[in-house]
C-alpha cells in the first residue's frame, strides 16, 4: 500500500500529516503552473479577460492607382502601340476622311516606315514622353519626311524634321561641310520639339495652329487668324485661309493618328517594332575616320553611317569632339579601343602648312592626290590659298576612292540629264561627280578608269 491506515501508534508519525504535506506540495506546483500559464497570455492566439481578441474587418473598396503610375498600366511595349497609346487630340473634322484614303491608298506605306523607324523615332518617342507634349508630335517627321534621315526638299529643308536652311542659321544650328545638325537626330529633334512649344505659346496653347505654323510660318498664320477672327468669334485652324499644303498638314497628321489608333478598323497589321531605345551617344574626343570607329566597336559600317546621317563625310569634323550613336552593348568596347588608339591612326589625313610659293597643284602632286579632292576637303570654294594655312591633305591616291564611297552627297543635286561629260581644264572625276550629282566610283567604273589617274583635256566621259 501507497499510505498506511489512518490509526497511528504512539511516537510514530502520523501519516495523515505525511498525506497533508503532500497534498499541499502539489496544490502549490499548480499555482506556479498556472501563473506561467497566465504569463503567456500576451503571445498571438492567446486570450485572456485583460487581453481580448478584437474582430477584424477587411474592406472591399478599391483604392485609385496614383496618378504617377497609372499611365504606366497597360502601357504598349512596341513602338506602334506606344504611339497609339499616347494620342489624344479629336480626329472628328470631315477634312481627316480624304487623308485617311490618301494614306491608305499607299500599300508599302507602313512597312517603309517601319524599315526606316530604329533608332530615331523610339528616340523622339522617348523625348516627347519626356517633356510631357502631345504623342501627336512625334507624327510630324513622318510626314514631313517619311522617316528618310537624309530627306532633301526642293526648299533645301533637310533631315527628319525638314528644317530649312533659314531657320537653322537665325537659331544657329551648325551647317558646314563636315557636319549638318539638321541630320543629328538628337540635336534636331531638340530644337523641332523646343520651337514647336514656342509656336504653341505664341498661339495661346493652339496646337494645330503651332502645326500649321511650323509648315507654313508663323507670320503667314497669324495673317490668317487675323483675317478670319473678323469673320468667326472663335477663328481656329479650321476657318483658316491658307495654301492647300498647310490646309492639308493637320489634318493628315490627325488622318496617321486615326490609323495608328484603330489598325485593325482599317484592315492593317502594324509591324511589331521595340519601343525599346538601345543605343547610347559616346564622345570621339577628336577627328577620327567613320570606318575606325565601326572596327573600334565592331559593327557595320552602313549602320554606323545610318544612325548617324549627321556626319557627311568620311570622318567626323576636325579639330572637334563629335558625338555618335552607337549600340548601347558596344560603348564599352569602343571606348576601350579609342583609350588604347595611336593619334597617328585616327585619321589618315594629313595636316599640311602651306608654305610661300605653294599652289593646290604641287600640293596634290608632292601628295599624290587630286586639287579638287583637297578643295573639297577644305571647303574651298577656289584654288587660291594662303602661306601660313593648314590644308587636310590626303595620304595617298587611293584615298580618293575611299574618300568618295563613305562621303554623303551633300547637298543632294538633280541626275544629269546629259549622258556625255567632255573634259575641261582642272577637272578630275570628283569635281565631276560633284557637278552631275554621282560618284567617282560610278564614273570609274563606267568609264574603265583608274579613279586615282589624272584626265586628258577633251576626254568623253560617260555619265550614266
Amino acid at each position: 500500500m501507497l499510505y498506511r491506515p489512518l490509526e497511528t501508534e504512539p511516537g510514530k508519525v502520523s501519516t495523515l500529516a505525511n498525506l497533508l504535506r503532500r497534498v499541499a506540495w502539489l496544490v502549490g506546483w499548480l499555482a506556479l503552473l498556472n501563473m506561467g500559464l497566465a504569463s503567456c497570455s500576451s503571445l498571438p492566439g492567446i486570450a485572456t479577460a485583460k487581453h481580448p481578441l478584437t474582430e477584424v474587418s477587411v474592406s472591399a473598396v478599391r483604392k485609385e492607382v496614383p496618378a504617377a503610375i497609372a499611365p504606366l498600366l497597360g502601357k504598349p511595349t512596341d513602338l506602334w502601340g506606344r504611339i497609339a497609346w499616347g494620342l489624344t487630340w479629336e480626329r472628328n473634322h470631315p477634312a481627316i476622311k480624304p487623308e485617311i484614303e490618301h494614306i491608305l491608298s499607299q500599300p508599302n506605306f507602313f512597312n517603309l516606315l517601319s524599315d526606316r523607324a530604329l533608332p530615331g523615332l523610339a528616340w523622339i518617342v522617348s523625348e516627347i514622353e519626356r517633356l510631357e507634349l502631345p504623342m501627336e508630335l512625334a507624327l510630324i517627321p513622318v510626314i514631313e519626311s517619311m522617316l528618310d534621315p537624309w530627306a532633301y526638299s526642293s526648299q533645301r529643308a533637310a533631315g527628319l524634321w525638314q528644317i530649312s536652311p533659314a531657320t537653322a542659321s537665325h537659331y544657329g544650328l551648325e551647317v558646314n561641310w563636315w557636319y549638318d545638325a539638321r541630320l543629328d537626330i538628337p540635336v534636331a529633334t531638340e530644337f523641332a520639339l523646343s520651337y514647336l512649344a514656342e509656336l504653341q505659346q505664341a498661339f495661346d496653347g493652339d496646337w494645330p495652329l503651332a502645326l500649321a505654323a511650323y509648315n507654313g510660318g508663323r507670320g503667314r498664320v497669324g495673317r490668317a487668324l487675323e483675317s478670319a477672327s473678323k469673320i468667326h468669334e472663335a477663328a481656329g485652324f479650321w476657318q483658316l485661309k491658307l495654301p492647300r499644303e498647310t490646309r492639308r498638314y493637320v489634318p493628315r497628321i490627325l488622318a496617321l493618328a486615326e490609323i495608328i489608333s484603330h489598325p485593325a478598323r482599317f484592315n492593317l497589321s502594324l509591324p511589331q517594332l521595340s519601343s525599346e531605345f538601345t543605343y547610347s551617344e559616346v564622345a570621339t574626343e577628336g577627328q577620327i575616320e567613320l570606318s575606325t570607329i565601326a572596327e573600334l566597336a565592331r559593327i557595320d559600317l552602313a549602320e554606323l553611317r545610318q544612325n548617324n546621317p549627321a556626319h557627311l563625310r568620311w570622318a567626323t569634323a576636325p579639330d572637334v569632339s563629335s558625338t555618335l550613336w552607337l549600340p548601347s552593348s558596344s560603348v564599352e568596347e569602343f571606348q576601350t579601343n579609342l583609350a588604347k588608339l595611336d593619334p597617328s591612326e585616327r585619321v589618315s589625313w594629313a595636316h599640311y602648312k602651306v608654305a610661300p610659293g605653294d599652289t593646290l597643284s604641287a600640293i596634290a602632286q608632292r601628295f599624290n592626290t587630286q586639287i579638287a579632292l583637297i578643295s573639297a576637303a577644305n571647303a574651298l570654294e577656289n584654288s587660291l590659298i594662303r602661306s601660313g594655312d593648314t590644308l587636310l591633305i590626303p595620304k595617298g591616291a587611293g584615298n580618293v576612292v575611299v574618300a568618295d564611297s563613305l562621303a554623303r552627297e551633300w547637298p543632294p543635286k538633280r541626275r544629269p540629264n546629259s549622258t556625255f561629260h567632255k573634259v575641261r581644264e582642272g577637272d578630275s572625276l570628283w569635281r565631276i561627280a560633284q557637278r552631275y550629282g554621282t560618284s567617282v566610283v560610278h564614273l570609274a567604273n563606267l568609264n574603265g578608269l583608274d579613279p586615282s589617274a589624272y584626265l586628258q583635256l577633251g576626254q568623253r566621259l560617260k555619265l550614266r
